[in-house]
């Protein structure tokens, strides 16, 4: 056993997000953690960290125990260089010197394989994709490779187990599948908070869910499609046990009330005097069904209940836009894209985007992908060149204004002041993605990061909007709101512009045309499983030179 939790509890104001919450993780042990945004997942990880207190229960660690510890918000700050930043959080630049005050700091060093940590550190460094930044300082890094770099320092402290709460989310597909392939050779046990199916898949063999309803910790053997199923066929199972029994109630309840009326008729059965004999057989049957009809509603009673099956309405997410007239495409003519105190330089060149078409663009973190898409938007002006966006074209930006929504603002008042809706209109649609009446009240800074996001697409519904320009969508998104996402997506008629590195989404969502960011240009490729492919040969290529 490295971590042992014992009944943990833990409230935000009136709100329980763990309840009698135990488990115990082995060493060794894989396991991802799963359940809706907001159902305590990112608490749970900080409890086990050390970095929150419950309100009740315990966490004990073994002895000794190393737990690396990976939030989903790492932001770095300072102007250290990486490699200096790096030795500091793993622990090394203590040892290096304690070794010439402290003979025992020298089996410790040797312990951890002290004279390859450089070589290390640069292999853990390629892997992330991030070559030759050792020496560069923290604070000209990207928020992407902070996070790789933050990762790095993770997993150079040479951790007992892992706490990572959405790893993935700063990955490019290259990152992702050097770093799917590392977790899976080391020996090192781990509890992950992913939204990556396939990541999820190829790492673990156990699942615990928190549930949305009773905030209890649910515990399945296997990998996640594993899970899936069996969760899936168990909710199958107990609504038809449900609703088997309703049946069963309804029909001795029917049969009960015919006797008791048969009773009742028997009872009252006068005749004639010379019906003596038929009176008394009338009257001695109404006793019998009135006997009956007690023993059919004590059948009832003793029954064991089933209960109903407590599911959330599914959500679903409703755009449905009609081709508008007049123009309609995204044009980019001799474009080049950055902005200022920026190192990202892109020539895009020209670019036609016709109404209804999916544009997916991949590259490696901090090329210049979003500030493509931002460029594309209207948000950024181009560095040289122009963009032209038809005239009929309504825009839904969901990184932009997943960073600009109005924290202090109600989801009523944001929803009332966008979208114009009349106030009982809002309060409909506020319902239709999954927000409680009361939620609708509440500041949207309270909201998780998959709250956002369901209150954006409400808003695009709403609007009506044409053209979706979609940044790494799935780090916002629980597995629901994810499915509901893709679901909508296959019927979609609008344009589509994204930049994902889920290899489940990007399956899905089926663009027309993707283009590779690197170097400096944008470029078309024809063959998205071709570069899936690429990637892990380079990941595995990289890995057999480090273990």
């Amino acid at each position: 056993m490295i971590i042992k939790a014992e009944h943990l509890h833990k409230e935000y104001g009136t709100v329980t997000v763990l309840n009698d919450v135990s488990f115990s993780l082995e060493r060794g042990t894989r396991v991802g953690l799963v359940g809706l945004n907001g159902t305590g997942k990112s608490t749970l990880l900080k409890i086990l960290a050390g970095e929150l207190n419950p309100d009740s229960g315990t966490v004990v660690r073994s002895k000794g125990v190393v737990v690396g510890y990976m939030p989903q918000d790492t932001s770095l700050v300072g102007s250290e260089s990486v490699c200096e930043y790096i030795r500091c959080v793993s622990g090394f630049e203590q040892l290096e010197h304690a070794l010439a005050t402290a003979p025992d700091a020298l089996a410790e060093y040797e312990q951890r394989n002290g004279y390859t940590f450089y070589n290390r550190m640069d292999m853990i460094l390629d892997g992330f994709g991030l070559e030759d930044v050792a020496e560069r300082p923290l604070d000209t890094l990207s928020s992407g490779q902070k996070s790789k770099v933050f990762m790095a320092g993770v997993l150079l402290s040479d951790p007992d187990v892992l706490l990572l709460d959405e790893p993935t989310n700063n990955l490019d597909l290259p990152a992702l599948m050097w770093f799917e392939q590392f977790l899976a050779r080391i020996d090192v046990g781990f509890l992950i908070v992913s939204h990556d199916r396939l990541f999820l898949d190829k790492l673990v063999r156990k699942i615990f869910e928190i549930d949305w309803h009773t905030r209890n910790l649910l515990v399945s053997n296997g990998t996640y499609s594993d899970y899936l199923v069996r969760k899936r066929k168990e909710k199958d199972r107990q609504l038809q046990m449900y609703e088997a029994q309703q049946e069963e109630i309804n029909r001795l309840k029917d049969s009960a009330d015919a006797k008791r009326k048969d009773a009742a008729r028997g009872a009252m059965y006068r005749g004639t005097d010379n019906d003596k004999f038929i009176r008394g057989f009338k009257r001695d049957r109404a006793a019998s069904s009135g006997k009956v009809a007690k023993v059919l509603e004590k059948r009832i009673e003793q029954m064991d209940a089933v209960d109903r099956p407590i599911m959330r309405d599914a959500l679903r997410i409703n755009l449905d836009p009609q081709k508008p007239g007049g123009s309609t495409s995204i044009e980019a003519t001799n474009l080049v894209i950055g902005y200022h105190g920026s190192a990202v330089c892109v020539n895009v060149g020209n670019l036609t985007i016709g109404y209804g078409e999916r544009m997916a663009i991949l590259g490696l973190n901090g090329v210049g992908k979003s500030t493509l898409l931002r460029t594309l938007s209207g948000e950024f002006a181009p560095m040289e060149g122009f963009v032209r966006r038809g005239n009929m074209l309504i825009v839904g930006n969901f990184t932009q204004e997943h960073q600009t929504l109005p924290r202090e603002e109600t989801i009523v008042q944001f929803l009332l002041k966008r979208s114009r809706l009349p106030n009982e209109h809002v309060y409909s649609l506020g319902k239709k993605y999954g927000f409680l009446e009361a939620q609708l009240e509440m500041p949207i800074g309270n909201l998780s990061p998959g709250g956002r996001a369901r209150l954006l697409f409400a808003l695009f519904s709403a609007l009506s909007v044409n053209v979706l320009l979609l940044d790494e969508p799935t780090n916002h998104l629980d597995i629901d709101a994810l499915d509901a996402l893709e679901e909508m997506l296959k019927t979609y008629s609008g344009t589509v512009i994204m930049v994902s590195h889920d290899r489940d989404f990007l399956r899905i969502a089926n663009p027309t045309d993707t283009y590779l960011m690197e170097d400096g240009h944008l470029s078309r490729i024809t063959d998205l499983e071709a570069y899936v492919q690429r990637a892990s040969k380079r990941a595995s290529r990289l890995l057999r030179r480090m273990l």
